[in-house]
């Protein structure tokens, strides 16, 4: 009796370590693929960033371009004031963007993914201020931009003319801004992407738990 009661605690001990082996070997697995999704992320977003650097240059190329070969025709410096807030809103994005990416790749996915993840989100919220602030100027510069052309559209089509036709582009200005305001086109979807794969992240965790008991 004594000795079947000894084997049947064996048994028990047995099970009970596969059990918190399996359990162990889940959560490295779980880690592992919630990982890879998170490093592949964050691949992409190196990668839109390396292509935003470069429309942001030649966006400054173009501005510099205006500037000095005057390719609109303006006949006062104060037509070229739109574009000059848009070249310091343009530089300010380059510096605020090198500095994200700066940000991220200091960051290290070889402690806890969920760690990892939370950082980066961090980063993203911290300048969310600034987005707004971006998105505001650019927003002036899109409402400005038709009155650096009122001295030449004076000239074409008269006062009323030029007026009607600046209202047009305002109109249209303000109507794309919006529509682009209502499908999410100033969300950041990849820090979406990473709230999900840390919510994941954490169901998968838990079940891991429940099965260590």
């Amino acid at each position: 009796m004594i000795m079947g009661l000894e084997l049947l605690k064996k048994s028990w001990e047995n099970l009970d370590r596969k059990i918190q082996n399996v359990a162990t070997f889940n959560e490295k697995l779980i880690e592992s693929i919630v990982a890879s999704k998170v490093i592949t992320t964050v691949d992409k977003i190196k990668r839109l960033y390396t292509s935003f650097f470069i429309v942001l240059s030649v966006e400054i190329i173009f501005l510099v371009a205006i500037f000095f070969g005057n390719p609109f025709d303006f006949k006062y410096n104060i037509q070229y004031a739109p574009y000059a807030l848009l070249i310091v809103g343009v530089i300010i994005a380059f510096v605020n963007l090198a500095q994200i990416t700066l940000a991220i790749r200091k960051l290290s996915p070889a402690s806890r993914i969920d760690l990892y993840i939370k950082d980066i989100i961090s980063i993203y919220d911290r300048n969310k201020r600034f987005e707004g602030w971006f998105g505001a100027i650019f927003l002036s510069v899109g409402l400005l931009v038709p009155l650096s052309f009122l001295p030449n559209k004076i000239e074409r089509y008269g006062m009323a003319g030029a007026w009607m036709d600046m209202a047009i582009m305002t109109s249209i200005t303000l109507a794309l801004y919006l529509i682009a305001f209502k499908l999410g086109a100033f969300k950041n979807p990849y820090k979406e992407k990473l709230i999900k794969e840390l919510v994941e992240w954490k169901d998968l965790r838990g079940l891991a738990e429940d099965m260590k008991g």
